[in-house]
């Protein structure tokens, strides 16, 4: 499987090179996949996700389940996009754990490697801990949690990605897998509602876009200016304030010292519909 592995980063390196990124960027998946010539389109169905040939492969589709969290749906979306860049034509995936071991199909390891590789290349691992002043094999799982928010990525799947690439050993792997991101979120806001997906931004987060979904939750360090009323403020933490997504639209956050400014782009909870479309509070398409 060594040489498929070598393939999949080879080939996440030639994307990552035609979206004009460098290995320490991190990638808005829908956006790529957009700018790829991609349609890609949230449905209601109970599976992954999708790829789709239609005529003749001139309109390349991807199809992700909204039921599934926001995460899960970016590993899915690099997934599916894994398919369309190996010419794998045809391909449908049914719930299963993206964390798990999916070597005896050559495709889909392929193409799970090539997702690992595009969201979480190591460089860009390895220097947010570095950036940070954090040993990754001594960091605590919120310095995961917050590095896997940077990359738009589970908890887990960064830990599991970490521990492919020999960054963490399998005890530090099992240590951080203890904590689960429902008990992370309790241990700062109580309050906050059980199992929703929620992104720590701290001040070295250099994200020009940070995308959420209605009830997600966004932590920010004090002193961030946030306009707009779709994000309600919800309390504060050791690690800052937590704020609540409430209603769809895109509104920008900035540090009053100039070193975080991003857009906030909501979502509807279990948005139905084109990807580019998905900020806009009521759309039809």
């Amino acid at each position: 499987m060594i040489h498929l592995y070598k393939k999949a980063i080879v080939k996440a390196d030639e994307i990552r090179s035609e979206l004009g990124l460098n290995m320490f960027q991190s990638v808005n998946i829908f956006d790529a996949c957009i700018r790829l010539g991609l349609s890609v389109r949230f449905v209601d169905i109970n599976m992954e996700g999708m790829y789709i040939k239609q005529d003749g492969g001139t309109h390349p589709t991807i199809l992700i389940s909204n039921q599934r969290p926001l995460p899960r749906r970016c590993f899915t979306c690099a997934h599916e996009l894994g398919h369309h860049v190996f010419n794998h034509g045809f391909k449908i995936d049914a719930l299963s754990n993206v964390d798990s071991d999916r070597s005896n199909d050559t495709d889909e390891f392929l193409v799970d490697s090539f997702a690992g590789a595009l969201l979480m290349p190591v460089a860009g691992i390895q220097a947010e801990f570095i950036k940070r002043n954090w040993v990754i094999q001594e960091s605590s799982h919120i310095n995961f949690y917050t590095v896997s928010s940077v990359f738009g990525t589970g908890y887990q799947t960064l830990i599991m990605n970490c521990k492919v690439n020999g960054l963490i050993n399998e005890a530090k792997a099992s240590a951080l897998l203890k904590f689960t991101p429902r008990k992370i979120l309790k241990s700062l806001f109580t309050s906050c509602v059980d199992n929703s997906f929620f992104k720590i931004i701290d001040g070295h987060s250099q994200l020009t876009v940070i995308d959420l979904e209605v009830s997600n939750y966004l932590i920010v360090p004090k002193g961030i200016q946030i306009e707009g009323v779709n994000l309600q403020k919800i309390g504060e933490s050791t690690l800052g304030i937590g704020y609540l997504a409430t209603k769809p639209g895109i509104v920008q956050i900035a540090s009053i010292h100039g070193n975080l400014n991003s857009f906030v782009r909501i979502q509807n909870a279990q948005y139905i519909g084109l990807a580019e479309y998905r900020h806009l509070e009521n759309f039809n398409d």
